[in-house]
């Protein structure tokens, strides 16, 4: 018996140090935020409000227009999924050129965001490669401001977050891909099914769990990932038009003098919000294990 306590103790105190980096560096700040989302805090002094940074989040409209622009990205999500997979597909039957292509499509992937962010926003300057393309076939006058709009400015960081992403849902769904018994695939071709027959009737339903994967990771980056994106592409603009959450508290926060507080609010309800669409994740992985 005092062998047993021994040995537990000392795993205990093995895995102290990892508890006391967890406590410094997650538990302390979280419990930190929750503190101060109910004050007035400017950095150095905190006022107790109350409940007051709350019932402004959700009477002064601008969590609306937040929580609209994640959900846009949010409903691209079934776009990039369905060509993410109809590329690996391409990829796992290794049509001409496939190794090339594979390569093509995974390099944005290891690129930063603010990387990518900022190449897209030289490409679609007023005197980028897009517009001076699009005069030369005759289909503007090349003078679009494309980050000026709400719905141009759109269109760009959609297009940047499916460049971005594409390589990293083939990667998933090819893996996904090597699960599925090739017999399948074969006997539906010796009865004549042609390729989106067996995309439909073996390929999808073979991947569902890789789907409900790639579905819920993209849905958390749309309302915990979108920062980089933003900052380096259109900074909010025009106006507020393209503010996700994550990248209002940084205005909140850095921009915006004595709104730590507010800032601090604004971060607990994105938490609760990160945390309904992980629970979503596990009911739905739990619904799909066989």
């Amino acid at each position: 018996m005092h062998y047993r306590t021994k040995e537990a103790m000392t795993g205990y105190l093995s895995l102290l140090p990892a508890f006391l980096a967890l406590g410094a560096i997650v538990f302390y700040p979280m419990a930190n935020t929750i503190y101060h989302s109910f004050t007035k805090w400017n950095g150095a002094e905190a006022e107790w409000i109350g409940l007051r940074n709350y019932a402004f989040i959700f009477s002064n409209g601008e969590l609306w227009t937040m929580l609209r622009n994640n959900v846009i990205f949010l409903l691209s999500i079934p776009g990039i999924l369905l060509l993410s997979l109809v590329v690996s597909v391409l990829l796992f039957e290794e049509v001409r050129g496939w190794r090339v292509f594979r390569s093509l499509y995974y390099i944005p992937t290891i690129l930063s965001p603010v990387v990518v962010g900022l190449l897209m926003k030289m490409m679609f300057a007023q005197s980028g490669v897009v517009n001076r393309f699009l005069h030369a076939i005759g289909l503007t006058d090349g003078q679009t401001e494309w980050l000026s709009r709400a719905p141009t400015a759109f269109l760009v960081l959609l297009f940047c977050f499916y460049w971005q992403t594409l390589g990293q849902g083939a990667l998933i769904f090819l893996s996904g891909l090597s699960s599925v018994p090739p017999d399948m695939y074969e006997a539906a071709s010796i009865d004549g099914a042609g390729w989106w027959q067996r995309l439909l009737r073996i390929t999808m339903p073979s991947l569902v769990p890789t789907i409900v994967y790639f579905t819920v990771t993209n849905a958390i980056y749309c309302f915990i990932g979108l920062f980089s994106l933003v900052y380096a592409v259109t900074q909010g603009g025009p106006g507020r038009e393209t503010t996700p959450i994550d990248y209002m508290i940084y205005i909140k926060a850095f921009q915006s003098p004595g709104q730590l507080g507010y800032a601090s609010a604004l971060s607990v309800l994105l938490f609760a919000i990160v945390l309904l669409v992980s629970w979503a994740q596990i009911r739905l992985s739990n619904r799909f294990e066989p």
